[in-house]
Parts: C-alpha cells; sequence; structure tokens
C-alpha cells in the first residue's frame, strides 16, 4: 500500500514537472511564481543534494519538524516556509507591512534540483488583502490587464529576491559537501 503512495505521488509530481517551464530565476507574474528553476550541480550525488537542502532547512526555517510536507529520502523535499515582514508598502504617510507564506519543494535527480515556489499567503493583521493580479479593492502586484503597479513594483522584486535567495542558500549547502548528522 504504502508504495502504491509512492508510485501515485510521483506520478503527479512527474505530472507536474513536464507541465510547467522552465527558467533560470524565480520571476513573479501576474499568474505567480508559475516557472521551475533548474539547477545542476556536476559530481554531486542525489543523496548529497538531499542531505544539503534538508542541512539548510533545519539551519534557515523555524521548526522544520512542522514546516516539512514531504519529506521522500534522496528524491522530494517539500517544507511551508514563512517569512515574516516579507515586504512592506507607503502609501499616503501610511506603511502596510504583509507576511508571506511560501510551499517551497526540492526535487532532486540527475546530480540536479528541481525548485519550486508558490505562494500561499500574503497577509497583514493592518493592511488590505494581497493578491497577485487585483481587484478594485485589494493591493496588488499586478493590474487586472497585468501592468504592474508602480507602488508595488519594489515589493514584486522584494518577493523575486526572497524566493531566489532559497536557491542561493541551498547551493551553499551544496558546494560545501553538507553533512546532517544522525539525531539521536
Amino acid at each position: 500500500m504504502k508504495n502504491t503512495i509512492y508510485i501515485l505521488l510521483f506520478c503527479l509530481i512527474g505530472f507536474k514537472a513536464n507541465s510547467q517551464k522552465i527558467a533560470e530565476k524565480f520571476t513573479l507574474s501576474p499568474a505567480g511564481f508559475e516557472d521551475s528553476v533548474i539547477m545542476e550541480y556536476p559530481g554531486k550525488t542525489d543523496s548529497r543534494l538531499y542531505m544539503a537542502a534538508k542541512r539548510w532547512a533545519e539551519n534557515i526555517i523555524s521548526n522544520t519538524n512542522d514546516a516539512k510536507s514531504r519529506d521522500i529520502k534522496d528524491q522530494y523535499l517539500e517544507y511551508k516556509v514563512f517569512a515574516p515582514q516579507a515586504f512592506s508598502i507607503t502609501d499616503n504617510g501610511n506603511t502596510y507591512t504583509w507576511d508571506a507564506m511560501f510551499d517551497l519543494a526540492f526535487r532532486f535527480q540527475d546530480q540536479k534540483i528541481r525548485y519550486d515556489v508558490e505562494i500561499v499567503e500574503l497577509s497583514s493583521p493592518d493592511a488590505p488583502t494581497f493578491q497577485i493580479v487585483g481587484g478594485r479593492n485589494d493591493w496588488a502586484f499586478y493590474a487586472e490587464n497585468n501592468q504592474p503597479y508602480p507602488l508595488t513594483s519594489d515589493a514584486r522584486k522584494i518577493m523575486e529576491e526572497i524566493v531566489n535567495d532559497f536557491i542561493r542558500g541551498v547551493s551553499a549547502y551544496v558546494n560545501r559537501d553538507a553533512e546532517i548528522p544522525v539525531k539521536k
């Protein structure tokens, strides 16, 4: 039964992998972060890549055991990553700050890591609702005509920088041959 679940999971992941575009880095579009980023690490085994991503998560993501949503040894990791006060916007003398929640997935295969990021939520206790493509009463990175709003262009760049830092962070662990100590 457990093997059947893994096979179904891989089929779904494979389908998702084939349906997304590949990019050099993450760029926020009106549909969110819709492209995947694949980085190649020549000479690094899938196991080494998996361990490096796991080590990065343990050092960067608070409470990794609760943040981890999927873990298939040497093949796949997925975390919910919370970025408090991810970005701020100042409008008419008022500054509003939003927190961001991401789904961050790693897939390890053939000396490569495939990175997928999805924005799960942008929230603030004292600011308007935020959307990627906006409505009339919401803050948005983009207008309904898919043109970026000037007021949110810096916030959009900050969101892109946050998710591209995920790649840089994991790559630093890969390149220093991070080992995960056995927990007792």
